[in-house]
């Protein structure tokens, strides 16, 4: 099954950086899950978060960050002075891809889904167990095991130890 392409809707610029850093993905074991574009024509801040399924340094992504850079240059996808970055999406922001579920299977999630009732949403704290590529498995501690479609999935956020 193919994965979405970007977790939020791009206009035509953040859909062609995005593709500008497949052809930089393309031969490692990151993938792109989010492009944002914020400010004006020539003071532009571009924000390219990558994940992968195993360990991403920083190495990794000064790598990503000089290519990616190198290639919006060279192809004058954004008109004027921009600031790049580059980063992983950190354990705050929402989880928008199956392959970012699969890098936390064992972690607790906070997940609110759609009920199938009605613009009614439910939510569930408790530990990923599975993933499947149409679904997730939850185990909330005395609520049981509950398997969430993806595409029922609201929001998903890994919660913090602390």
């Amino acid at each position: 099954m193919a994965e979405p392409s970007l977790a939020k809707e791009c206009d035509a610029l953040c859909e062609r950086i995005a593709a500008l850093v497949e052809e930089v993905l393309a031969d490692s074991a990151a993938f792109l899950v989010e492009v944002q574009a914020r400010g004006a024509r020539g003071s532009r801040v571009v924000e390219v978060f990558v994940d992968s399924e195993g360990p991403l340094g920083a190495d990794d992504l000064t790598k990503i960050s000089r290519e990616t850079g190198f290639l919006l240059d060279v192809e004058h996808a954004v008109e004027g002075r921009y600031t790049l970055n580059v980063s992983t999406p950190g354990l705050d922001r929402p989880l928008s891809l199956p392959r970012q579920y699969r890098k936390n299977v064992g972690r607790d999630l906070r997940v609110r889904y759609a009920t199938g009732e009605a613009n009614e949403n439910a939510e569930i704290v408790g530990a990923l167990l599975s993933v499947a590529d149409d679904a997730i498995e939850v185990a909330a501690s005395g609520e049981g095991t509950l398997r969430i479609p993806l595409d029922d999935v609201v929001r998903a956020q890994v919660q913090l130890p602390w």
